[in-house]
């Protein structure tokens, strides 16, 4: 059981949770005074009061702090209790994914006792983790493994209640793991207090399922857009401000062109319509992505992409593009919601999944559609007609076709190969071999 007080009482939780891994030093490392010096240089040093709320569950733009003396406890409210996560003491420090992000805080982070922090703002973080190679190394080492020990023990601001045989749920829970956000869940069918929670917040089973975000908006069996919102997972991207570059398909390419455009200095924003990974995200083992002999899970493998892409600033929009003006500087990225992202340079890496976002591109403009054999022969036809009648629509469109050199031509069916051949207006990138219907 997690130690919980009520809120107001003047008892105090004094063991934090257990970590389900045992790399407690690296997860809540001490810095030296070298380094604690080089972090004051960011940021600013102030005096803090026992009591005092220096992050509110649900801010904005979290700030970061180094403890110099006495400690700092994080902590999840709900509507009664109090849940401690984790005491820092004189040389740790607070923070965790979205310290980096720029999305609200999901714990409250108090002073336990009078003593003394160095607090940095965001974007001094920032620059702290890119030009100091081994704060780098500790700060983005304790943040992961942090959001990894949440996840685990399902601490977060989200609550999802509902039922494992219920479609929606799984698909909520997809939602949240693909997009690294830790949530409790409560199985209406094998949690004992259940009926407590639903009479609490006026919800029947036949509602379910539901999100509560933060212990107070309750959410109907909601769009994952509508999650997204309450959570506020774009509320931290200035949607008026012109970036360097937008890149429309966070997917490995996408990921990966912010990872290089941001390190060089661009400011990047990636729009994605369900999560970071594309379709690789969702797979259960890839073996043959480069630095990762012992292969790697999708999901986790677009995690790291994206939290290194956000350690360089690049931000993420979950949302679809419909448009692109280009008649004029800034280019115009429309968004479904009608918002227009200005932008000095777009990027659209959209993947199989081309038909969700149907872009209308400047005519000069060369939008990459892949189509790859593995596709093919998992006969993913669905798939591949969308990747193809989108390329149709789209002037200009550059089809890129990769066939491996140990495949042969009679592994596809002739359907297959009547698809790929009726795509018109685009050109064939052709790896090893011609294009054929010998079967």
């Amino acid at each position: 059981m997690a130690p919980e007080i009520k809120i107001g009482s003047m008892a105090e939780p004094t063991t934090p949770l257990p970590l389900t891994a045992s790399r407690a030093d690296q997860i809540f490392p001490r810095l030296n005074s070298a380094q604690i010096e080089r972090v004051a240089t960011h940021g600013r040093t102030r005096a803090v009061r026992s009591g005092e709320v220096l992050v509110e569950q649900g801010d904005r733009a979290i700030p970061f702090f180094v403890v110099i003396s006495g400690e700092l406890e994080a902590v999840r409210p709900t509507s009664a209790t109090e849940t401690l996560i984790s005491i820092f003491s004189a040389g740790q420090f607070t923070g965790e994914i979205n310290t980096l992000s720029g999305r609200r805080a999901m714990a409250r982070i108090r002073a336990r006792q009078d003593g003394e922090v160095i607090q940095l703002d965001r974007e001094s973080l920032l620059a702290l983790v890119q030009t100091d190679a081994e704060l780098s190394e500790i700060l983005m080492r304790a943040f992961i493994l942090r959001r990894v020990e949440l996840l685990a023990q399902g601490i977060g601001d989200a609550t999802l209640l509902g039922s494992s045989h219920s479609a929606d749920t799984l698909r909520i829970k997809e939602f949240f793991t693909r997009n690294g956000h830790p949530y409790t869940y409560i199985d209406l069918e094998r949690d004992a207090d259940v009926q407590g929670i639903l009479d609490h917040f006026h919800v029947s089973v036949a509602e379910t399922p539901v999100v509560i975000c933060r212990g107070e908006t309750v959410l109907r069996n909601p769009t994952n857009r509508d999650i997204a919102n309450c959570l506020g997972f774009n509320e931290a991207v200035d949607e008026t401000r012109v970036r360097d570059l937008v890149v429309v398909g966070a997917g490995p390419a996408g990921l990966a062109a912010a990872v290089y455009g941001a390190s060089e200095g661009l400011d990047v924003l990636l729009l994605e319509t369900y999560s970071p990974g594309g379709q690789a995200g969702s797979s259960s083992r890839i073996e043959n992505y480069l630095g990762f002999p012992a292969g790697i899970s999708g999901n986790e493998l677009a995690g790291r992409a994206y939290t290194q892409a956000q350690k360089f600033g690049a931000q993420m929009l979950l949302t679809t593009g419909t448009g692109l003006t280009c008649d004029r500087k800034p280019y115009l990225v429309e968004l479904e919601d009608g918002t227009r992202i200005p932008a000095r340079r777009s990027l659209s890496l959209l993947g199989p999944n081309t038909a969700s976002c149907r872009l209308k591109t400047c005519p000069a403009l060369m939008v990459p559609v892949f189509i790859t054999a593995q596709l093919l022969l998992r006969r993913s036809y669905a798939a591949a007609k969308k990747s193809l009648w989108s390329a149709v629509e789209i002037p200009r469109a550059r089809l890129l076709y990769f066939w491996p050199r140990a495949q042969s031509t009679c592994t596809y069916s002739s359907e297959v190969l009547a698809l790929l051949t009726q795509c018109r207006n685009t050109s064939f990138v052709e790896s090893n071999k011609p294009l054929t219907s010998a079967c």
